[in-house]
């Protein structure tokens, strides 16, 4: 979608030029920026030129604004939960594994500690009923340091599946939209071209851009205009959605964040999902107090996660 937008500001008729231009400021699509610089510098045409002009600027301020047509993409159509939803995961698989690591550690220790019990008791003649089995003291362990095993995230997860799924991209139309654009032209009403502007983006015909951005540059009503730039909007960012789950690009850029995030340095300045993948095994001898505090640094930051 993007490369048939920058292919169109050098297509060989100006008028579909000055649409192209409309659309990418429309759309403050900031990845055309470049390519917006290089045809002001060739275009002959100064009504065509005036345009590009007036889309650079928008899209220089919406980059300087930090907009990113990707980012918009992510959130609207909840992309991000999965991307939640992965370290998650992540994470509850390292926070299983530092448990079991802990569990380990605690038993070799409370059966060496029963051992050397069970040498004292016998030598002083009192039998072996003081002594607390292996279970009992590593659940006592457990309590004593806080980390039992209810707040370990289970195989579940610590999240319901329910509400962490992103929201399907729906195939791009051909259907006829000649009625409502003629609405949003010619409408003397402007709650009645908005609806129309509304409408254009419920038939999901990309074909609509050009009329959506006329809209967005020249119609008096402000509401007009940003239901004509609102519209726009969800058509691109639905038609590249659907391009990126069919060409495999979404899943590389879940991937890609994925693993940028992961690596990133937890708050508590302990190692993070990802870092943990990378990582050898856990070692089975690390101090108890430390372990149990990377356990309860890593569900405080699930659960301050949680609550944004």
């Amino acid at each position: 979608m993007l490369d048939a937008l920058i292919n169109g500001l050098n297509h060989s008729q100006p008028a579909v030029r000055l649409d192209v231009a409309r659309v990418l400021g429309m759309l403050e699509e900031t990845r055309a920026l470049p390519a917006l610089r290089r045809r002001y510098q060739d275009e002959p045409d100064a009504a065509v030129r005036t345009v590009i002009a007036w889309a650079g600027r928008r899209l220089y301020d919406a980059q300087q604004a930090g907009y990113d047509t990707l980012n918009a993409l992510w959130h609207y159509f909840h992309i991000d939960r999965e991307l939640e939803r992965m370290i998650d995961d992540a994470e509850a698989e390292l926070l299983r594994r530092m448990e079991h690591e802990l569990d380990s550690d605690l038993r070799r220790q409370l059966e060496e500690s029963n051992r050397r019990r069970l040498g004292l008791t016998l030598a002083a003649g009192v039998g072996g009923m003081m002594l607390a089995g292996p279970l009992g003291g590593l659940a006592a362990a457990r309590m004593a340091i806080g980390s039992g095993a209810a707040g370990v995230p289970t195989e579940g997860g610590m999240r319901p599946a329910i509400g962490l799924q992103r929201t399907p991209a729906t195939r791009p139309t051909d259907d006829d939209i000649s009625v409502w654009v003629k609405r949003l032209r010619e409408s003397l009403a402007p709650a009645a071209r908005e609806q129309a502007a509304v409408e254009l983006a419920q038939i999901n015909n990309p074909a609509a851009l050009p009329h959506l951005a006329a809209a967005f540059v020249s119609d008096p009503a402000d509401k007009v205009r940003d239901a004509a730039q609102r519209s726009g909007k969800l058509l691109y960012w639905n038609a590249l959605y659907w391009a990126m789950e069919q060409d495999g690009s979404l899943q590389a850029e879940l991937e890609r964040r994925f693993a940028a995030l992961s690596k990133a340095p937890s708050p508590g300045g302990q190692p993070s999902a990802g870092d943990a993948r990378d990582a050898p095994p856990l070692q089975a001898a690390p101090p108890q107090t430390d372990v149990s505090e990377i356990l309860r640094r890593a569900q405080e930051e699930r659960a301050r996660r949680k609550r944004k």
